[in-house]
């Protein structure tokens, strides 16, 4: 522990402390409170009351110390993991974002069109004659490789070498030509990998930013190598929507991307942080405190998570936030609009909050319950020494008193609301984070899938062997096959790759499991869209259901057009076969919450479903594909690209549901894209059951439900008497002051069988057996009472100077009343029977008021009768021994 403005604060907080302005504002109020303590503990001791506040000083200063570190750890905690959150996204989304790309080199360097091109100048450079003889072909190629960046818009140059490192041809018309002398041109040949991936300068681009380049070598179909083809990847504009993604306007955080050296290679305000520097990362520890350009950070440092096995080039994410605003949203009145069962089922959830954390508000209530006792024991015994001088003054203290209590335990329940508040909403904002997530993995990898059957579309062979399939259907089928085969290893997200005709009848299959299909024509009515396909940028997609071509499970299909050979009348089609359940599971699986060892938060689930609720992808069965979520539709109502969070009730157990609608990725289910696809991901954390019906309790009676005056306006001129007030149930009641005792708490209370049901059991008050009565039986409640629910016993003294006790729930005010707004119950009703003796008529804060005063004799006349506790008839000698032992 070390000590900040004279409060214990747990070491893990002493690098922030002094930032945590919440905490703060809590701790000076409590502080301030604490020193009116102080004052009254002297003067409560100077004055003779009796009323010793030196435990109640002591038990609020513990508490305050607790709370206020418990309130700093979650505040903390939250900005931490937002702060992780963007960091371990980051990367993440980069990491599958180039694993898509390493795919792309392979198949790239396979095309057949990029193949003739480098035989044909390795045939020139053979015979020694000039490679510009080829201007037309090249023209031709880069003219493909234009219609390649015009689906995979992440790329902004494609570069063809020879093996000598000459520039061949180039999709860049500005970039430079002649040779390169960078080492990716040899190690592209020699890699016994399937890509080369490397992160540096190069003369490709003299005087620009380090280039992310994925490079491979293209061979003749004998093995030999004719040029080496590369891909450059746009990173600062694939970074920026990354980040953007990521942030909001007024969001302090700083994101980057760091190398394995520290150095940054891309930050979200170059600014701020400027690509080259290096940061210091942090390894070690969940989160750390950095300096950087004489400015403290709380910055965090994620390693890329592999995805199918891929890595990455070796980056990480890293956050980092000022320190002085680190802390400033932490979810003060995220809670406010929801009904008052849900917040209640919340805030005792044993998994969202620590039993030290929900002790918290049962130590403040039980610290205010001796608090009020003692105040309520002080203020009878003042009304009973009317004759001494002090007396006066001893009945303000302990006004004060009871005031100051009051303020203490309003501060306490405000500081541990915001301390729930932002455990709830940090839970909230990071179901609706990670649904962001995973509606953004969905759409970038459709993105893909859109872009795959529109590159594949325009493989030369796909076209000339349609063309060639009337005549020889045979040899056009092993060929095209061959190729869907080649394809469909290389991009493993397929479960099946087709070509159709003109007809929609299926030539060719990359999947033997469907070779039953070939041959027969596909009646769904996506395939009649494609045929009708008038461009190269066009694509369709299936609904998503059951097909034949996926075993009859659900999934999407992209298909696009194959044009003729030199005509844009399509001949046929291709379509792409998402393998959508293993697929869409590995990314709703990815958007889990965990804690920070990294292991799933129990009971939580993720799941993808449309704007009707239909349900796409699950990781529970719980909502199996094709049902519909039982959720409000509110939920589903917001606009695509935005997201939101909510507590909703499913099965009796609330959860915090975050959500996110679909807003498309770069060109596709964008403004220029006619597609359209409303989807929503959904991330559920449970939060916990439902609460029990409520009973009255003490917690859920207001501290003071009719606040009364201390002394009836009238008093001055005219008799009065002070009553002692209480609640059973909702039901404010009083007796007398000079008839009560004094209040103790309800413990040490032992049932005795035989009694009345009246009768709850025997306590030992004074060293001497005292019944205890439960009177809500005998009173007109109006809401039921459970017995478990009081808290409080009064002892009061009925005839002939004999105690008991009255079970309650809580202690109100001693109020001194003018006897002319004392009317007895005789003058309302006549009846032998009833256990009230009079209604007081007085004005409170609250308007007009009127309380029941209870006559202990009529009480024990009408309970107990004749009998008394001396009775061995009422409780046996032996019950008495154990009641006196215990």
């Amino acid at each position: 522990m070390s000590i900040y403005k004279n409060i214990d604060f747990d070491d893990s907080l002493s690098p922030v402390v002094r930032h945590l302005a919440t905490v703060h504002e809590y701790r000076e109020t409590l502080q301030a409170l604490q020193g009116t303590w102080d004052n009254l503990t002297l003067l409560g001791q100077l004055s003779g009351s009796g009323t010793d506040m030196n435990a109640t000083r002591e038990a609020f200063a513990t508490l305050t110390a607790d709370l206020l570190n418990h309130l700093g750890v979650e505040i903390r905690n939250k900005a931490v993991q937002a702060l992780k959150s963007k960091a371990q996204v980051a990367v993440d989304i980069m990491v599958r974002n180039l694993f898509e790309r390493t795919a792309d080199i392979g198949f790239l360097a396979m095309d057949e069109d990029v193949l003739d091109f480098a035989r044909c100048i390795c045939n020139l450079l053979a015979r020694g004659e000039d490679p510009e003889t080829c201007s037309t072909h090249r023209q031709r190629l880069e003219a493909r490789f234009n219609e390649y960046v015009r689906k995979y818009s992440v790329y902004h140059d494609i570069v063809l070498f020879g093996t000598d490192g000459r520039i061949l041809a180039r999709l860049d018309p500005d970039g430079v030509r002649g040779f390169s002398t960078d080492p990716l041109v040899q190690d592209a040949q020699t890699t016994c990998n399937s890509y080369v991936e490397v992160f540096r300068t190069t003369d490709l681009f003299p005087g620009a930013a380090p280039s992310l380049i994925y490079a491979y070598r293209v061979d003749d179909h004998d093995g030999k190598t004719l040029a080496v083809l590369a891909l450059c990847f746009n990173l600062e504009n694939e970074t920026h929507r990354i980040f953007a993604n990521l942030g909001h306007e007024r969001d302090w955080t700083v994101l980057t991307l760091l190398d394995a050296e520290g150095t940054v290679v891309a930050s979200s305000d170059r600014y701020h942080l400027p690509l080259g520097a290096t940061l210091e990362r942090v390894l070690d520890a969940d989160w750390g405190i950095v300096r950087f350009a004489g400015r403290e950070y709380l910055a965090i440092t994620r390693p890329a998570q592999a995805y199918q096995g891929y890595t990455g080039p070796g980056w990480m994410g890293h956050a980092m936030i000022p320190l002085e605003h680190a802390f400033e949203d932490h979810g003060t009145g995220r809670l406010s609009s929801m009904p008052a069962e849900i917040t209640t089922a919340v805030m005792k959830s044993p998994t969202l909050f620590s039993a030290a954390l929900r002790n918290i508000p049962c130590q403040a209530e039980q610290i205010q319950r001796e608090l009020n006792r003692s105040v309520w024991n002080g203020n009878v015994r003042q009304s009973k020494d009317k004759g001494n001088v002090g007396n006066a003054f001893s009945k303000v203290l302990l006004w004060e008193i009871g005031n100051t209590g009051l303020k203490t335990t309003d501060v306490f329940a405000r500081s541990i609301g915001n301390l729930n508040e932002t455990v709830v909403s940090s839970i909230l904002d990071d179901s609706a984070f990670l649904a962001s997530l995973a509606i953004d993995i969905m759409d970038r990898n459709l993105y893909e899938r859109a872009n795959d059957c529109r590159w594949w579309a325009l493989t030369t062979l796909f076209s000339e062997q349609l063309e060639l399939h009337p005549k020889d259907p045979a040899s056009a089928s092993t060929a095209i096959t061959a190729v869907l085969e080649a394809i469909n290893a290389l991009y493993t997200v397929y479960d099946n790759l087709v070509v159709f005709d003109a007809n929609g009848v299926v030539i060719a299959s990359s999947n033997t499991r469907y070779s039953h299909c070939i041959g027969r024509p596909l009646a769904e009515e996506w395939v009649r869209r494609c045929l009708n396909l008038e461009d190269s940028q066009g694509y369709v997609v299936s609904a998503f259901e059951p097909t034949a071509l996926y075993q009859d499970r659900h999934t999407y299909l992209y298909a696009a057009a194959i044009p003729g050979v030199g005509q844009q009348r399509p001949i046929g089609g291709i379509a792409v076969v998402f393998d959508a359940a293993p697929q869409f599971a590995a990314m709703l699986h990815d958007a889990l919450p965990r804690n920070s060892a990294g292991d799933l938060h129990p009971g939580s689930l993720a799941v993808f479903a449309d704007r009707q609720r239909k349900v796409i992808s699950s990781t529970s069965d719980r909502f199996p594909i094709g049902s519909t979520l039982p959720l409000p539709d509110a939920l589903f109502g917001i606009p695509n690209g935005h997201h939101g969070a909510d507590i909703v009730l499913i099965d009796g157990q609330y959860f915090a549901v975050g959500v996110s609608l679909s807003a498309g990725y770069r060109e596709y289910k964008s403004t220029a894209d006619a597609y359209r696809n409303e989807v929503a991901a959904l991330v559920f954390v449970p939060l916990g059951s439902t609460a029990p019906a409520a009973t009255a309790t003490q917690s859920s009676i207001p501290a003071r439900a009719i606040r009364l005056p201390r002394r009836n306006s009238d008093t001055t001129t005219c008799a009065s008497t002070e009553i002692a007030t209480f609640h059973i149930g909702d039901e404010c009641l009083g007796i007398v002051a000079n008839q009560v005792i004094e209040a103790v708490d309800a413990n040490g209370i032992t049932s005795v069988p035989g009694l009345p049901d009246h009768v709850h059991g025997v306590f030992m008050y004074k060293n001497r057996p005292v019944l205890v009565l439960d009177l809500k039986d005998h009173l007109r409640l109006r809401s039921p009472v459970e017995a478990s629910s009081y808290r409080q016993v009064i002892v009061v003294q009925g005839r002939n100077g004999e105690p008991f006790g009255i079970l309650v729930h809580q202690l109100g005010d001693i109020p001194e009343v003018a006897n002319d707004h004392i009317d007895p119950v005789s003058q309302l009703y006549q009846s032998n029977t009833a256990l009230a003796e009079s209604v007081v008529r007085l004005e409170s804060e609250a308007g007009q008021a009127i309380f029941i005063v209870l006559s202990p004799d009529r009480i024990m006349s009408r309970l107990l009768g004749n009998r008394t506790l001396a009775s061995e008839h009422d409780v046996p000698a032996r019950v008495l021994r154990e009641i006196a032992q215990a």
